[in-house]
């Protein structure tokens, strides 16, 4: 064996290792997942008893056996046998990594969502108080200006007073679209959250078609005013995009959703002892994800 065929030999283990023990962390967490199947081959292989009796399921996303009965972290698909067809696809591997990754997009759609609702009762508020903040802001330019004067420095920094002036004389239907606005954005962005916690299937579009339609407001940005952070902004986007319609195979991307389930079902354990016993994966053809 040479010196490559050694390397790639220990990075298969390692990742073998490493995906094991996302698993085993992923079911001590949310619990194991069994199902009692009538298929007379696979029941054998996804069944043992115990020394004293006691039937063990072996769960469709760790392989470990468990004991339906005596753990509580164990959801059992259906009482009874249940068709193959009807056993749904279990995410292991390179699909459970990626939900993790989608939770961690949805977090930070969560925390731009909460964002967004405060500068949305920000820019409500700032309607009916506008009059009364635009008095105090002269006040302020007036006192900054006799300290100027004082200091022979200037200190006043008209040219953002003058900005904040001149926000502050919109009218209060201009404060409340900007607050519908913001309010309308930060509900789409909970939205997302909501459907990539999931992992669903309209959550990823809805965050790939969402921050999609941004970009071009982001390039215009950039444009006008070019800023490193506007610069990071758009490239996260953008990577974001890249990979929820490339893994995603959204909008018939390699295969759409069709490929998509392919993918999903090659890397279930149910699809491996099919292929161990030579028997097509494809016969494990439901449509459900979890």
């Amino acid at each position: 064996m040479g010196r490559a065929d050694i390397l790639r030999s220990r990075w298969i283990n390692l990742r073998s290792k490493r995906e094991q023990r996302w698993l085993l962390r992923r079911c001590a967490k949310v619990g194991h997942i069994v199902a009692h199947l009538d298929d007379q081959q696979l029941s054998v292989r996804l069944s043992a008893m115990t020394a004293t009796g006691s039937p063990l399921l072996r769960c469709l996303r760790c392989c470990e056996f468990v004991n339906p009965s005596a753990q509580a972290l164990v959801h059992v698909v259906a009482q009874n046998s249940i068709a193959l067809s009807n056993v749904p696809l279990v995410v292991r591997g390179t699909h459970g990594r990626r939900v993790a990754l989608l939770r961690v997009l949805a977090a930070e759609r969560f925390g731009r969502g909460l964002v967004l609702a405060f500068a949305a009762v920000g820019a409500f508020s700032l309607g009916s108080r506008a009059p009364q903040v635009l008095a105090w802001l002269h006040r302020t330019s007036e006192t900054l200006a006799k300290v100027s004067v004082d200091l022979g420095i200037d200190v006043s920094g008209k040219g953002v007073l003058h900005s904040i002036e001149k926000l502050l004389s919109l009218s209060n239907g201009a404060y409340n679209t900007v607050g519908a606005v913001l309010l309308g954005y930060g509900l789409v962005q909970v939205a997302e959250g909501i459907g990539l916690w999931g992992a669903n299937r309209w959550g990823e579009y809805l965050a790939a078609s969402a921050t999609t339609l941004f970009i071009p407001l982001e390039v215009y940005e950039i444009n006008s005013h070019p800023t490193a952070l506007k610069w990071l902004a758009l490239s996260i986007n953008i990577v974001v995009v890249v990979y929820l319609v490339y893994r995603g195979r959204l909008f018939g991307a390699r295969g759409g959703h069709a490929g998509y389930l392919v993918e999903v079902r090659d890397a279930t354990l149910i699809a491996d002892e099919l292929r161990a016993l030579g028997r097509s994966p494809e016969e494990h053809s439901a449509h459900l994800i979890v």
